[in-house]
């Protein structure tokens, strides 16, 4: 994991069962703020329903295959990130989501965050980190091919009931572990 300065008065840290409700408030404010635009609020709700309860948002911090972190700034959650060990292989994790509160976009806060992320798979043992990402979303295509991430193919992903096409991508972690940076 390279050592990058957080922006100040910010931290990130592993998320707590506290910090649930907190959690479900932002990802559900983030994903709306992102694609709405995109997607027809019906849709867009379902998902958001489905995904970012507080009970949802509970049982990801307390999942032991997976890790949830949170930067904070102020005692107010401005990012969080959250990462799976893929199941099967023992050496592949996905990357589900890195979000970003508009405020401290472009400040290093999501290096900061995929970094947590890249050591913690690390950790256990993962040699690489998938992830996918929307396919019109330019400014996180554009972040994660910055930090060394490769296309290598597109799937559907299901917002409601709205077909979308995302973009999967994968970062070898044995470049980063050994000496690369994110």
């Amino acid at each position: 994991m390279t050592e990058r300065a957080l922006p100040a008065a910010s931290m990130i840290r592993r998320a707590r069962r506290s910090d649930a409700r907190a959690l479900s408030s932002f990802a559900a404010r983030l994903f709306r703020d992102t694609y709405d635009s995109s997607t027809e609020a019906s849709d867009l709700e379902s998902y958001i329903g489905k995904n970012f309860s507080a009970e949802r948002q509970e049982d990801e911090i307390a999942d032991p295959s997976a890790a949830v972190f949170v930067a904070m700034a102020d005692d107010l959650i401005i990012g969080y990130a959250h990462v799976v060990a893929r199941s099967g292989d023992g050496r592949s994790a996905r990357l589900n989501r890195i979000y970003v509160d508009t405020e401290w976009r472009g400040s290093g806060l999501a290096s900061g965050l995929l970094d947590a992320v890249v050591g913690e798979a690390g950790q256990r043992g993962a040699t690489h980190l998938e992830l996918t990402v929307f396919e019109r979303n330019s400014r996180a295509l554009a972040f994660y091919k910055r930090a060394g991430f490769a296309a290598i193919g597109s799937t559907t992903f299901m917002v409601g009931e709205d077909p979308q096409t995302d973009v999967v991508m994968q970062l070898d972690l044995s470049k980063q572990l050994n000496g690369g940076s994110a």
